[in-house]
């Protein structure tokens, strides 16, 4: 198998941005927050070349979420193509979400110049890794990628389009798990003691709340059930399925054929204690549940693997995309 193409480089290339040096550092630059050079582009959101109206939204939005205030201290534009821009911008800010396209897109750029510099990543600061599905594959029994692949019962999946499917839809119940392993992206046994994960998924219509979708880290799974009522949010066991929460109300049903976000926080704590945090949400943001728990570490075991889970038996095909990890002081 091919060595994993870098998600940094096939991000700039479906953005459209070279990764020579030179434009690297344009990006870092441009997307640095400041004030002075905020007021100097929300004019051209009006301007009269539709490619001069595009960039200038685009390095708005690449500031990230700083820009916020500033926006919502504009006086009321008079031109309806820059209050409809300022519009967008507000939405695509305002997500609850940890790592924007334009984040990821900022911290690929400072990364790969960085280690043209000399400089190892994760000695400092932190280190974040994506799965962006950008490469079809026919079958996943062999892995994907940095990825392998676990399943109980003969199951596959595949990626198309920009997205990893789990197969639905089988006789028996069965476990479908696209596993990322700690030394995939630290070289360590375990991951580090504050990590967190953010990730879309869902599922294609049918047999609703016949089956599960979630993310794993450890022995623990979080998880939905796509189009029941509720969602049905709990904490479960990986190698048991047992519970280890009871269902909970998310106060939205996930629609099927809808991505959800779900984010995951873990920190380990001193006393044998770790604490996961989850919050999932629309795509557009809201809806929004969340919800915590505290387990022993015996419970979790090792924070040595992420995973991307479909559990069940009947029911639609899993969706998942975008995949982000963050890793504090690795």
């Amino acid at each position: 198998m091919a060595a994993p193409a870098d998600w940094r480089l096939q991000l700039l290339a479906e953005e459209g941005v070279s990764a020579e040096t030179a434009k690297l550092r344009e990006i870092e630059q441009g997307s640095a927050l400041s004030e002075a050079r905020f007021h100097e582009l929300v004019p051209r959101l009006g301007a009269q070349e539709f490619t001069a109206r595009e960039q200038a939204e685009k390095d708005i939005l690449r500031m990230g979420k700083g820009v916020l205030p500033w926006l919502e201290h504009l006086p009321k534009a008079d031109d309806p193509e820059v209050r409809f821009r300022l519009t967008n911008l507000g939405k695509a800010l305002a997500v609850e979400r940890q790592w924007t396209r334009a984040d990821l897109l900022r911290y690929a750029a400072a990364s790969l110049l960085r280690e043209r510099d000399g400089h190892k990543l994760g000695n400092e600061g932190s280190l974040i890794y994506a799965e962006l599905f950008h490469d079809d594959c026919a079958s996943v029994k062999t892995g994907y990628r940095d990825f392998s692949f676990m399943t109980d019962q003969r199951l596959d999946g595949k990626v198309t389009d920009g997205v990893l499917w789990l197969s639905g839809k089988h006789p028996n119940e069965g476990d479908q798990r696209l596993i990322l392993s700690s030394r995939k992206i630290t070289g360590k046994g375990e991951f580090p003691d504050d990590f967190q994960i953010e990730v879309m998924l869902g599922s294609k219509p049918g047999g609703e709340g016949g089956y599960h979708v979630g993310i794993s880290v450890g022995n623990v799974c979080a998880l939905f059930h796509p189009g029941f009522p509720g969602g049905g949010f709990r904490f479960e066991r990986v190698d048991n399925h047992k519970a280890i929460t009871e269902n909970k109300d998310m106060g939205f049903t996930p629609a099927p054929g809808e991505f959800q976000w779900m984010s995951i926080r873990v920190k380990r704590q001193p006393n044998e204690i770790v604490e996961i945090w989850v919050s999932v949400s629309a795509n557009a943001g809201a809806p929004h549940f969340s919800t915590q728990t505290r387990l022993p570490s015996q419970v979790i075991g090792k924070l040595d693997t992420i995973s991307l889970d479909r559990s069940g038996r009947i029911g639609g095909d899993a969706m998942f995309d975008n995949l982000v990890v963050g890793l504090q002081n690795p």
